[in-house]
């Protein structure tokens, strides 16, 4: 039974990593075609307040996933 938890655990893990990095990929292409025009502020923002913090999650979501592998181990 535990074991059959951690495995959906693990798979939801991974459902949970390909959102965020789905979500950075579409970030990164609305960030590089964005016009210049409307400005390195709006960038700024994008990388401040977007950017940065889905980089850090997904940072920590890769921790989880080693985790829980050793548990499941």
């Amino acid at each position: 039974m535990a074991i059959i938890l951690m495995e959906e655990v693990l798979m939801g893990l991974d459902e949970v990593k390909a959102s965020l990095e789905q979500a950075m990929t579409v970030l990164d292409v609305l960030v590089d075609d964005l016009s210049p025009t409307l400005g390195e502020e709006l960038r700024a923002e994008l990388e401040h307040t977007l950017r940065q913090p889905l980089r850090s999650r997904l940072e920590v979501l890769e921790h989880l996933q080693t985790m829980v592998d050793a548990l499941a181990a």
